[in-house]
C-alpha cells in the first residue's frame, strides 16, 4: 500500500511519483504494475537506466511528434493543412477563437500530451538525481556523475518547454520531500524558465568536472563526447532565453549578450539524434513530408505562404495577401530562392521543398489553407525512423546570434551569419546591412514589393532554415516577433484535466480574452536600420 501525498498522483504509464498534481485529500494507492522508486534506484545501475531511458519521453512532446507540433506550427503560419487532427484545424482558425480546454475536447492532447509528458520525464530523472543524493554509486564516480550530469539536463530542458508551452507550471525535483509534499504552489512562465537554466547549468558544471562520453544508441542517441554534452547545453539555454518570450517587448527585454556568450559555447555541428524503429522517431517529420498517394506530396500538410512568400517575384503573394481570407486560393510562385524553386523553372523542385498543384485539402474548410508547395527536406520515405533526425541545427544558433547581433546594435557583425545559409542553402546573392541587393526578384521582398531589410532577411532566413526541424520554434519565434495572427493564443493553459483534479476553474487564452496575440506588425524592426518603416 502506497501512501501518496496530498495532490499528487500516480501516471500508470510514469514511474512511481510522476509530477502530476491532484486532489486535496491523501490517496491510498496500490498498484503492483510500478515499481517502488526508492526500492528500484537502489539497484547499482537502476538509476543509470532511468536517465539513459529519459530522453526518449522528452522527444516527442519537444517537438517532434504530432502533439502540440500541428498546433503551434499552423498557428504560426509556418504550416497549413484542412486536416482537424492534433487540434489544427481548432486552433488555426480564422478569426481566431478561444482554445476550448475542457477535458472532453477531442483533442485535449495539445494541453495534456506536452504536459504529462514532460512530467512523466521529470519524474524519472528526478527518481534518479535523489538515489544519487542518497549515496547510490552506479559502478563508480565516473557513471555517477554522468548519470547525475545528463539527469539535470533533461531535468533542465523538461521544466523548460514547460516554461515554453504553459502560463505557469509547478516546479519539483530531486530535493523535495515528496512525502511532506502537501501544497506545491504554482511557478510563472518565467520563474519555471528560470528554474530551468539553473537545471542546465548544475548539468554543465557536472560535466565540466568528469570527463565522460555518451554512446550512440541510448541517452542522448547520438554519440557525444563531453565537451559536445556541454555544448548542446548551452544551446539549449540559448533557445530557452529567447523563445520563452511572449511579447515583442518581452523579446527585446531577453539579455541577448548572455544569448550570444551561449551561442558561442554551444553545438559545432547540428544535434541529430539516430532514430531506432519503435524507440525514437520522428513523426513531425513523417507528416510534413509524407506521401500517401502517387502525386499529391506532402498530402496532410504543406509550407504555408506565409513561410515563403516574401520569397515570391511575382507578386502573387502581395495578391494573396490584400486578397479577402475567404476567396484566398493557392498560386505559384516565381523565386530565386534554390531551397524552393530549382534551376529549370517555376514548377522544378527546390532543395528544401517543391510546388505540386493538387489542392488537398477540402474548400469548406477555407481555401486559403491551401498551398500548392511541398516539404522534401527531412521525413521522407523511412528517413523520420531510420536516420539522423535533425533537431537542433548550427544554423538556428548563427540566427539566434545575428538577432541579439543586430539587436545590440552589431548588425554589420550579424550580416555574415545570414549569408552563411543563404548563400550556401538558398543560392541567394549576399545581404548587406542595409539588407539584400535592391534588384528585381530580390528576397526577401516586403509587403509593398520593395526589397526587404536586414531585419526582413534575418527572419526569412530563420523560417526557412528551421521549417521541418521542429514542429514548435516558429510559434515561439512569430509571437516573440509579433507575427502571429490577432487573437492567437501567447501560450497554452493548464489541461482542464489536471484543473478538474487540482478543483480549480477553467480557464483558458486566446479569442480576444486574455493571453491573445496583438494584431501582427510583420516588418517591424527592433531597432534603426535602413528600409525599415
Amino acid at each position: 500500500m502506497l501512501r501518496i501525498p496530498s495532490r499528487l498522483r500516480v501516471l500508470a504509464a510514469a514511474p512511481l511519483l510522476a509530477l502530476a498534481l491532484t486532489s486535496c485529500q491523501d490517496l491510498a494507492v496500490t498498484n503492483p504494475n510500478l515499481p517502488d522508486a526508492l526500492r528500484a534506484t537502489q539497484q547499482p545501475t537502476a538509476a543509470e537506466t532511468f536517465v539513459a531511458s529519459a530522453f526518449r519521453t522528452w522527444w516527442p512532446v519537444g517537438g517532434h511528434d504530432d502533439y502540440p507540433s500541428w498546433a503551434f506550427s499552423t498557428m504560426a503560419m509556418e504550416i497549413t493543412s484542412g486536416f482537424a487532427d492534433f487540434g489544427q484545424l481548432e486552433l488555426s482558425a480564422q478569426p481566431r477563437t478561444a482554445w476550448n480546454n475542457s477535458p472532453v475536447n477531442a483533442r485535449n492532447q495539445v494541453t495534456e500530451g506536452p504536459w504529462y509528458g514532460l512530467y512523466r520525464t521529470i519524474s524519472s530523472v528526478n527518481d534518479a538525481l535523489a538515489a544519487i543524493d542518497r549515496g547510490v554509486i552506479v559502478v563508480d564516480t565516473l557513471r555517477t556523475m554522468r548519470t547525475k550530469a545528463v539527469g539535470k539536463f533533461i531535468q533542465g530542458i523538461s521544466y523548460g518547454y514547460l516554461a515554453l508551452y504553459f502560463d505557469k507550471a509547478f516546479v519539483i525535483d530531486e530535493k523535495v520531500k515528496l512525502d511532506t509534499l502537501t501544497n506545491p504552489q504554482f511557478k510563472t512562465y518565467k520563474e519555471v524558465n528560470a528554474a530551468a537554466i539553473a537545471q542546465l547549468d548544475t548539468a554543465i558544471a557536472i560535466a565540466q568536472k568528469y570527463n565522460f562520453t555518451l554512446p550512440l544508441d541510448s541517452w542522448l542517441y547520438t554519440a557525444m563526447t563531453r565537451d559536445q554534452f556541454v555544448q548542446l547545453a548551452n544551446s539549449f539555454v540559448a533557445r530557452l532565453l529567447v523563445y520563452n518570450a511572449r511579447t515583442r517587448a518581452e523579446r527585446a527585454a531577453v539579455p541577448w549578450n548572455t544569448v550570444i556568450a551561449r551561442v558561442d559555447a554551444g553545438i559545432k555541428s547540428d544535434f541529430a539524434p539516430v532514430a531506432q524503429s519503435t524507440i525514437l522517431w520522428d513523426d513531425w517529420k513523417r507528416l510534413v513530408a509524407r506521401l500517401r498517394t502517387t502525386g499529391r506530396p506532402s498530402d496532410f500538410g504543406r509550407p504555408a505562404y506565409d513561410l515563403i512568400g516574401a520569397a515570391d517575384s511575382t507578386n502573387g503573394y502581395i495578391n494573396w495577401v490584400n486578397t479577402p481570407l475567404a476567396s484566398r486560393v493557392g498560386f505559384q510562385m516565381n523565386t530565386k530562392d534554390r531551397r524552393i524553386q530549382g534551376t529549370t523553372g517555376a514548377s522544378s523542385p527546390g532543395i528544401y521543398m517543391g510546388y505540386n498543384r493538387n489542392d488537398i485539402f477540402t474548400a469548406s474548410r477555407g481555401t486559403w489553407r491551401w498551398s500548392h508547395y511541398y516539404y522534401l527536406r527531412n521525413g521522407t520515405g523511412t528517413t523520420w525512423e531510420n536516420g539522423a533526425q535533425v533537431a537542433m541545427t548550427v544554423a538556428e544558433m548563427d540566427l539566434l546570434k545575428a538577432e541579439g547581433l543586430i539587436r545590440t546594435g552589431q548588425a554589420a557583425l550579424a550580416v555574415p551569419l545570414i549569408n552563411k545559409t543563404r548563400q550556401a542553402n538558398g543560392q541567394l546573392p549576399a545581404v548587406a546591412i542595409d539588407g539584400p541587393p535592391d534588384q528585381p526578384g530580390c528576397v526577401p521582398r516586403k509587403l509593398n514589393g520593395a526589397c526587404g531589410s536586414l531585419w526582413d532577411a534575418l527572419r526569412y532566413e530563420k523560417k526557412v532554415e528551421g521549417v521541418g526541424v521542429s514542429g514548435v520554434i516558429a510559434f515561439f519565434d512569430a509571437r516573440g516577433w509579433q507575427t502571429l495572427p490577432e487573437n492567437t493564443l501567447l501560450h497554452l493553459p493548464i489541461p482542464g484535466r489536471e484543473l478538474g483534479v487540482l478543483k480549480l476553474p477553467l480557464y483558458t487564452f486566446g479569442g480576444g480574452g486574455e493571453g491573445s496575440a496583438p494584431v501582427p506588425s510583420p516588418e517591424t524592426c527592433p531597432v534603426a536600420l535602413a528600409r525599415c518603416p
